[in-house]
């Protein structure tokens, strides 16, 4: 009987949770946290991954022309707005009982706020770059301004994103 007034009062059902009772994180959240990584995968990430031997010689051949996309595309001050977002993956997959680590439970806490810095500072850098001349307006970029406008709003507008950052399993020591 209390299962079932619990269920009427909730916006949820029992799929919406994990196996650590606590919502799922949306598709949308997890899309948007990578593509906010855009620059840290073009710049740090590939490059490892071309070294990696089974995975680095399929990625091998690519990497001249993502060289060539990078210095072209990518600033290094690109690099700024990954931070946050690279904060966020961090907390998201850690999202378990066994972390107990207090950095990550904050940083899951503030995601929405993580997310939405790395995506206003992204505007900003592209903007300034636009402004001084340093970029100029092309599709891939106008892709980039538009895919940042979606996630910002989703960001903004979501009402389900709130109580899924809101919860954290509760730490529970691992036996070992």
């Amino acid at each position: 009987m209390v299962a079932v007034k619990i269920m009427a009062e909730s916006r949820y059902s029992f799929s919406d949770y994990n196996e650590y009772n606590v919502l799922k994180i949306p598709l949308a959240f997890i899309l948007s946290a990578i593509y906010l990584l855009k620059y840290f995968v073009i710049l740090i990430l590939l490059p490892i991954l071309s070294k990696v031997p089974k995975l680095g010689t399929s990625i091998e051949p690519l990497m001249p022309y993502i060289g060539q996309f990078a210095h072209q595309h990518v600033n290094l001050l690109l690099l700024l707005p990954s931070i946050p977002a690279l904060l966020v993956v961090i907390a998201a997959t850690k999202r378990a009982p066994t972390t107990q680590a207090t950095w990550i439970r904050t940083v899951w806490k503030n995601a929405r706020m993580l997310l939405l810095l790395a995506v206003l500072l992204d505007l900003f850098l592209l903007t300034l770059f636009l402004l001084l001349g340093l970029k100029h307006l092309s599709g891939l970029l106008i892709v980039i301004l538009y895919l940042n406008a979606v996630i910002l709003l989703y960001l903004l507008r979501s009402k389900r994103l709130p109580d899924v950052l809101a919860e954290f399993p509760d730490y529970v020591p691992s036996e070992n």
